[in-house]
């Protein structure tokens, strides 16, 4: 593959989680307009609501460290509704509490949990699209259901190969032609080798030692990074995958020590033990080399409760991590100005893809809404779905520009790089590569 870099910042963004305000926030620009073969300004007839009121779902896990991973989409979905004027094709749009659905167990995320809930989903008429999950192993058990029922499900997150290419995608959908999952991230086939090559051509390391969660994602991003590294003439002095049952990682690190490796790669997120591998290095001896996760520890700044820099502390302090999309994009600047009068506080990790999920939500229900869809509820949903995942159309999003392929892929390829800053005990964006340049 060959990266093309796009710049090169030093941005950091502390997230504290906190109850949204009043506050009237600016437009951070990106409208949630489309149409077919092309981008479109205008949004319809905004402020019309004579149709009545629909829902948006959000499904997160909303405890422990991945909360601190979960608020800032909320906060994004819930901004991109208020500048909406909270209303697209002739219907209110709302995104209530009730409809705000948690699928950790015991401070993490549970696939079982998060089809429970999108059974849960499917079944309120007044839901006409879902944004979420935030991981992989979950969008694998909603998939069938959401599929089954028809309704849009848009993921700011997800970032597993198998969710949309392939026979494994075929399978997990009941209707296979006619796809319901969209996702504003790229995939982890692009995340992990983008790791393999900042470690070996921007921190100079020629040898690392991998540990995965075992999890959907955790497993994939490890097993991609594998073989980029290895391509690219590294060498992989170990690879163990260790469950997030695991209360003792002292033995794993001491002996992954021994290896001498010159760089650790972890895959899976803080909840899965990101920040207790760290440690475990650490006191094996391995601090001064770099340890590089993917966006499962791109999870907010030390001041943020149970995020992996609060857990890991000082021993962050040769840290790196990836995020499966665009961190320096056209509208930053005024999306965080907005972001921050809204909520009191920066935004972090995911909060630009929760809103980019809720622009094209908002632009499928108004196209659904222009179109007559909506002659019935199973009718408008219907309507959302098809016109959500329709690949001739062009969003203008925060984000940028982007269209989606017919299996649900984003055509942005970017993923970014973030280092831990020690002053400001945050993460801070290096750079980011675009693996759709030729």
């Amino acid at each position: 593959m060959r990266f093309r870099k796009l710049g090169a910042l030093a941005v950091g963004g502390a997230l504290v989680v906190g109850a949204c305000t009043q506050t009237p926030a600016a437009s951070p620009g990106g409208s949630a307009s489309a149409s077919a073969g092309g981008s479109a300004a205008g949004s319809g007839a905004a402020g019309d609501t004579s149709k009545g009121t629909v829902k948006i779902a959000v499904e997160l896990p909303l405890e422990g460290s991945e909360l601190a991973a979960s608020q800032p989409i909320i906060n994004g979905i819930r901004l991109a509704v208020k500048e909406a004027g909270g209303a697209a094709g002739g219907y209110a749009v709302e995104v209530p509490e009730s409809a705000v659905y948690d699928d950790a167990v015991n401070g993490a995320h549970d696939p079982q949990q998060g089809a429970t809930n999108m059974q849960t989903i499917v079944q309120d008429p007044s839901i006409v699209a879902v944004i979420g999950p935030l991981n992989s192993s979950v969008a694998s058990a909603q998939i069938p259901i959401s599929n089954e029922a028809g309704l849009l499900q848009c993921s700011p997150a997800n970032t597993n190969p198998d969710l949309t290419k392939g026979d494994p995608a075929k399978e997990l959908r009941p209707n296979p032609d006619k796809n319901n999952y969209i996702r504003v991230v790229t995939t982890d086939d692009v995340q992990g080798p983008a790791a393999a090559q900042y470690i070996i051509d921007n921190l100079g390391k020629k040898s690392v030692f991998i540990i995965d969660d075992t999890e959907t994602f955790g497993k994939g991003v490890a097993d991609a990074f594998e073989a980029e590294f290895k391509e690219r003439g590294g060498t992989v002095v170990g690879h163990e995958g260790v469950p997030k049952t695991t209360t003792d990682y002292q033995s794993i690190l001491t002996a992954a020590a021994a290896l001498k490796p010159e760089s650790i790669y972890f895959g899976g997120v803080t909840a899965t033990g990101g920040a207790r591998i760290l440690k475990a290095a650490v006191a094996a001896g391995l601090g001064d080399i770099p340890y590089v996760g993917p966006d499962g520890i791109n999870d907010g700044s030390a001041e943020t409760p149970d995020s992996f820099l609060n857990l890991a502390g000082d021993d962050a302090k040769n840290s790196y991590s990836t995020l499966a999309g665009i961190g320096d994009f056209p509208a930053k600047d005024e999306f965080d100005a907005a972001y921050e009068a809204e909520y009191g506080e920066q935004a972090t990790g995911y909060a630009a893809t929760g809103y980019a999920c809720a622009q094209v939500v908002l632009d499928a229900l108004r196209r659904a809404g222009e179109g007559g869809g909506g002659s019935d509820m199973a009718a408008l949903r219907e309507a959302v779905r098809a016109a959500g995942t329709d690949s001739s159309v062009s969003y203008d999003t925060i984000l940028g520009e982007i269209t989606f392929t017919p299996e649900g892929d984003t055509s942005q390829r970017i993923i970014s790089i973030y280092a831990y800053d020690p002053e400001a005990k945050d993460w801070a964006f290096k750079e980011q590569v675009d693996f759709g340049a030729e």
